[in-house]
């Protein structure tokens, strides 16, 4: 206010004091343009869509989109295969990747990529889009999927919460030009895997598949491996979720996972099928120090490649047979629920 005030008193001064605060104005109004580029983007405020250009590393780009909540906007990472010359309006499958949270760096951790698991996708003919859900990152404000207490969480809601990010990631960018509009798979990380699980069971047309890599919440319970906040809450949500869901989908858990070990994984996912879920699972063998990462680097490929790439022709052709259908004619019907166990004794 002071420097307000000096500036309209100045007025009466000579062309050289004028020309000093005129340097000061422009001065204070690029410090103003540089805050407000960094601040977090709102719905009401700021056009949705691709942000700058597209990079060199599987045509990176940012984008601003939708959320769950009106008024707030998310940030995201978009990949796309390279452009093809002899069809410009080709339009490709879509994949959308949803991140892990930690909550002691959840504000500062950098746009999601998932590099290796991104490019695997890319590389068979996919767009991939990463949205950052509320209370992460550039996307930043409060974490609006924290519901509850270690003591007392409530994975059911917390997830739901989640997958209104991810539901409103799938309609907006299934209306994209180069995006095939009912060709989506959605996966994730950690959380991520469990608010994929959670947008199952709502059963978007535009959803084919759900993939999750060591899905859940309130692992490493009050900084201990291996525990997890309200083991039954989780157990009883999934139950919850598949009884609602009718999309098939594929489970990747690792034997070493500290946060959520392979005897977890198989309660959730018979919980899951039990309620008429239809869940393909694999414990994969011990992977790196922790196998909470199996998604995260080049190695994964070899070790959950081959499942998803079975899994996921079976469910793309599944779609080409119900798009040939007649009319009232049902599609011939998928077969995966099993739990599947590879190098794992039990």
């Amino acid at each position: 206010m002071d420097f307000v005030r000096g500036t309209f008193l100045s007025q009466s001064m000579g062309r050289s004091a004028r020309l000093v605060n005129t340097q000061y104005i422009l001065i204070a109004a690029l410090m103003m343009l540089t805050m407000l580029s960094c601040w977090p983007a709102n719905a009401d405020d700021r056009q949705f869509g691709p942000f700058g250009p597209e990079g060199a590393r599987m045509r990176e780009q940012l984008w601003i989109m939708p959320s769950g909540e009106e008024g707030r906007a998310l940030r995201a990472t978009v990949f796309r295969p390279e452009a093809d010359p002899s069809d410009p309006n080709k339009k490709y499958p879509l994949v959308v990747i949803n991140h892990g949270t930690d909550e002691a760096t959840r504000l500062a951790v950098s746009m999601p990529v998932y590099y290796w698991l991104s490019r695997w996708f890319v590389e068979r003919g996919y767009a991939v889009v990463l949205p950052q859900r509320r209370g992460h990152g550039a996307t930043g404000g409060p974490l609006s999927e924290a519901i509850g207490t270690c003591d007392h969480p409530n994975h059911y809601l917390s997830g739901t919460i989640a997958a209104d990010d991810i539901a409103a990631t799938v309609n907006y960018m299934s209306q994209q030009s180069f995006v095939a509009q009912k060709e989506t798979i959605v996966a994730g990380v950690s959380t991520g895997g469990w608010a994929s699980l959670a947008l199952a069971a709502r059963n978007l047309p535009q959803v084919q598949a759900i993939v999750n890599f060591a899905g859940g919440r309130g692992g490493h319970a009050y900084g201990r491996s291996n525990a997890v906040c309200g083991r039954e809450d989780l157990v009883s949500a999934a139950n919850t979720y598949g009884g609602k869901a009718h999309v098939p989908s594929i489970w990747f858990y690792a034997e070493n996972d500290s946060y959520f070990g392979p005897a977890l994984a198989e309660d959730l996912a018979q919980a899951w099928n039990r309620a008429g879920g239809n869940a393909e699972e694999h414990i994969l063998p011990a992977y790196g120090s922790d196998g909470h990462s199996i998604a995260d680097d080049r190695q994964g490929w070899d070790i959950w490649g081959p499942s998803l790439d079975s899994f996921l022709t079976k469910v793309r052709g599944t779609h080409q047979l119900e798009i040939a259908a007649k009319p009232g004619q049902p599609a011939p019907s998928i077969e995966t629920s099993a739990i599947a166990t590879t190098g794992a004794t039990h």
